[in-house]
């Protein structure tokens, strides 16, 4: 058996253990790393985050408005005038602005931009406006105007009335 330890031995002995223990990756020297990391870090996850938002904001939109520009041509270049043509393409951009964000769905709207005759090529263009200005963390604090077109023929032999009534 071990006799009683001097207290230079028991202090020797102690130092020894700290030093392996520094030795092995322990606790000594690395108080309030953690929380240097985490004040480092999560600015930085916030942003990368926020810009994930934005980037799902415009494409959801954008694929929203793609949706609705060919709809609306097809339904357009089925109508039998122009008036007719316009409410169909009024309608598929109410459908689809339903889904998209509020401010794309207060602002979208669609509009035929070529003639309307038999046989031509129509096309129509939907906008909607999207609002950053809740991802302001980001210096997103304006607004980004999506459009997207879309074309569809009219049938050459169906009937089609431009308007007038002569």
């Amino acid at each position: 058996m071990r006799g009683p330890i001097s207290r230079r031995a028991a202090v020797r002995r102690c130092e020894q253990r700290d030093k392996r223990r520094d030795d092995r990756g322990g606790m000594q020297g690395e108080r309030g790393t953690m929380a240097l990391e985490l004040a480092i870090l999560a600015p930085i996850m916030l942003m990368l985050f926020m810009f994930l938002m934005a980037c799902g904001r415009y494409y959801q939109t954008a694929s929203l408005l793609e949706n609705a520009a060919r709809e609306g041509a097809r339904a357009a270049s089925q109508a039998r005038s122009v008036e007719d043509a316009e409410v169909r393409l009024n309608d598929a951009v109410d459908r689809a602005a339903g889904q998209a964000f509020r401010s794309c769905a207060d602002t979208a709207s669609g509009s035929i931009t070529s003639g309307f005759a038999p046989g031509e090529t129509l096309s129509v263009e939907v906008t909607c406006t999207i609002d950053y200005r809740d991802l302001g963390l980001l210096g997103l604090s304006g607004d980004t105007v999506v459009s997207r077109t879309f074309s569809s023929s009219v049938d050459p032999y169906r009937g089609v009335r431009d308007g007038s009534d002569g």
